[in-house]
C-alpha cells in the first residue's frame, strides 16, 4: 500500500472551518457519511472527531481514499440513490455537488441525504460559487519531484449567464523521468445557481437552508457552507 500524506495541506484549514461550522448546529456529530468522498482529504481530517462512512461514484477515487483512510468504511455508489440502509448525524458533500447542472438531479440528491438522516441531523454542503458570489478566475501552479514536473492553468468562466453553468478549461504540462515533455487538456462544467435557488430545492427536500461564510487563509473571493437544518 502507498503511503499518502495529505497533512499540512490546504486540506487541514478546509477541515477545520468546516468542523466549526458543523458544531454550531450539531454538537454531537457521532457518525457521518460524505457523499462523494473523491480521495478522502477532508475526511482524513474529519475522521480524527466522528466516524465517516464514505461514498463515490468513480472506484478509482476510492481507491486513493482506501490508501489515505483504510480505517473508514468505503462504499461506491451514485449520491443520487444509494441505499446505505443506515442513518447518519451528518451528511457532509463537499464540490462533488458541483457536478450537478440540473435542478431535478440536485433535489434527488438532497432527498436521498434527508433519507441517510436521523431526527436531529443536518446536511452541511460546500459549492464554490453562487450566482451572488460568483466571479470568472483562473489558477495556475505546479510542482517538481526530481527529474519529474508538472505545472496547470486552470480557467473559470460563465459564458452564458441566462444558463446554470458555468465552464473550467484545464491545461496540463508534465514532464516524465525521462525529460519528455506531454500535454493534457480537460474541460468541465458545473452547476451555479443563486442563493433563493438553493433555499427552494432545500425546503422541497424538507430543509431549511443556512448560509455560512467561510473565509480560507489566502484565498480571495465570498465562500459559504449551505448548513441544512430538517423541517
Amino acid at each position: 500500500m502507498v503511503a499518502i500524506d495529505v497533512s499540512h495541506t490546504e486540506y487541514e484549514e478546509e477541515a477545520k472551518l468546516y468542523l466549526e461550522i458543523i458544531r454550531r448546529y450539531h454538537s454531537e456529530v457521532k457518525r457521518a457519511v460524505e457523499f462523494g468522498s473523491g480521495g478522502g482529504s477532508n475526511a482524513y481530517y474529519l475522521k480524527q472527531h466522528f466516524s465517516m462512512t464514505l461514498t463515490d461514484l468513480s472506484t478509482d477515487m476510492l481507491a486513493v481514499s482506501r490508501a489515505l483512510n483504510p480505517d473508514c468504511e468505503h462504499i461506491q455508489g451514485d449520491m443520487k440513490n444509494l441505499n446505505l440502509e443506515a442513518q447518519f448525524d451528518l451528511v457532509f458533500i463537499h464540490d462533488a455537488i458541483m457536478y450537478f447542472t440540473d435542478k431535478a438531479d440536485l433535489l434527488e440528491v438532497m432527498r436521498n441525504a434527508k433519507n441517510h438522516l436521523n431526527e436531529e441531523g443536518v446536511l452541511m454542503i460546500m459549492t464554490d460559487h453562487f450566482k451572488e458570489t460568483f466571479r470568472p478566475e483562473t489558477d495556475h501552479g505546479g510542482i517538481d519531484q526530481g527529474k519529474r514536473g508538472m505545472r496547470y492553468l486552470e480557467w473559470t468562466y460563465d459564458s452564458d449567464p441566462d444558463d446554470n453553468v458555468t465552464e473550467t478549461e484545464y491545461a496540463y504540462i508534465m514532464r516524465d523521468e525521462n525529460g519528455r515533455i506531454y500535454r493534457e487538456y480537460d474541460r468541465a462544467e458545473s452547476g451555479l445557481f443563486s442563493m433563493p435557488e438553493w433555499e427552494e430545492m432545500l425546503a422541497k427536500a424538507g430543509f431549511q437552508a443556512h448560509f455560512e461564510r467561510v473565509e480560507y487563509t489566502g484565498i480571495e473571493g465570498n465562500y459559504f457552507a449551505i448548513v441544512a437544518t430538517q423541517i
